[in-house]
């Protein structure tokens, strides 16, 4: 039985155990094999959207099979401590919501799962005061990671300083597993916007480092360029330079798509050498990745229009294929191309601007979405009359 049950471990969702093993498993130990499986599917990710799915699965098929318990069962601690860590990851609520109306809660398990299916319950507010008063280092180590993750992310906008400590805990608390890699992706952001930089660098590299295959990955090289840009490390000797050994370190897929993220950031705020910079560390192949090369041509393209290198800036953007972007994209090249279009246009025969008295130029009509991209086309629109002015002296 131990060696089966070893074996359906490292299976995961490949064997599905016979229902009679079910039948004899404790609840601990079903949560704790969904644990296991996603801790590995999360950590060890090939395709995100096919994990998720299959994380979304096997959670309802443990709800079924908790809810099928009778109530002896949830006297052992460590199938109740099972339950309130069930649905801090995201579980079924009706579990802890039945083992409260069965009152087979007591004590400081009451408090504490009250909050976790407050919690489950998206009751932020009432969570946050109920689980404030959980001590994390009292509890059993199998839970306290997850309890100091949640309470972080429930006051993360209120109290930062807490919130921060608190990541640091469930980091200790929980090593090599899908919560540690929460809360240091989420402790490296909340570093940034504490405008504690050196933290910054020190807990991204980290997560660069030891979790760059996670599905969340993505969304943290999104949080971790918006945050480069923002503080603006091109004008930063010290840190451009830490920021360039930091992402040369990285795998080529991961830098790539790290450089492509600090781009696109870069664009909207108008930052040519962040730009630049991305373009040069990214060194995208055009044969190998057509898609991530265009977009990369895009970006650098879309900032050296106001710059004095415009001229090859319009011709690149004339020579994109449109085809080879995606459709967050599309607008960007659109407000791109309407700015080279007026740089390009006979000073005599241009619109009349709005410093002139006259009608601002009107950009093409794309969806909604895309009103803040040709705000920012109409503002280099200006920049970009400087430079002509400044040329044609």
């Amino acid at each position: 039985m131990r060696r089966l049950r070893l074996n359906l471990l490292c299976l995961g969702a490949l064997c599905v155990p016979a229902a009679a093993d079910e039948l004899a498993r404790q609840p601990y130990e079903l949560v704790r094999e969904l644990q296991i499986f996603q801790d590995q599917a999360a950590l060890k990710a090939t395709s995100a959207r096919a994990e998720q799915r299959e994380q979304r699965e096997r959670i309802a098929k443990v709800a079924s099979q908790l809810m099928s318990f009778g109530p002896k069962v949830w006297s052992d601690p460590r199938n109740m401590r099972a339950a309130i860590i069930y649905a801090l990851s995201g579980g079924d609520p009706r579990i802890l919501r039945s083992l409260l109306a069965s009152g087979a809660v007591t004590g400081l398990d009451e408090r504490l799962a009250k909050g976790a299916l407050a919690y489950s319950e998206r009751r932020d507010e009432e969570a946050t005061k109920l689980l404030d008063g959980v001590d994390v280092e009292a509890l059993d180590r199998s839970i306290g990671g997850h309890v100091a993750l949640v309470r972080a992310m429930l006051i993360s906008k209120t109290d930062q300083r807490k919130a921060y400590a608190l990541l640091d805990r469930a980091r200790v608390i929980s090593p090599g597993t899908i919560v540690e890699e929460a809360a240091l992706r989420r402790q490296a952001i909340l570093a940034a916007k504490m405008k504690q930089l050196d933290a910054f660098d020190q807990l991204s590299s980290q997560y660069f480092r030891r979790f760059a295959t996670s599905i969340f990955a993505r969304t943290f090289e999104h949080q971790f360029a918006k945050e480069v840009v923002a503080h603006n490390y091109a004008a930063d000797e010290r840190r451009f330079a830490h920021l360039e050994t930091q992402l040369t370190g990285l795998p080529e897929a991961e830098r790539r798509e790290t450089c492509l993220a600090i781009a696109e950031e870069a664009v909207e705020a108008g930052n040519v050498d962040m730009v630049r910079f991305a373009a040069r560390l990214a060194a995208v192949d055009a044969r190998t990745y057509p898609y991530e090369a265009t977009r990369m041509r895009l970006y650098e393209a879309a900032t050296l229009l106001v710059t004095p290198d415009y001229e090859e800036a319009s011709r690149a953007l004339f020579t994109i294929d449109r085809a080879k972007l995606g459709v967050r994209d599309e607008p960007l090249l659109d407000a791109a191309l309407a700015v080279a279009r007026e740089i390009a246009r006979p000073p005599s025969a241009a619109q009349p601007s709005a410093e002139s008295g006259g009608s601002p130029v009107e950009a093409p009509s794309v969806d909604g979405e895309s009103a803040r991209l040709f705000k920012n086309a109409e503002q280099a629109l200006v920049q970009a009359d400087g430079l002509l002015k400044e040329g044609s002296r």
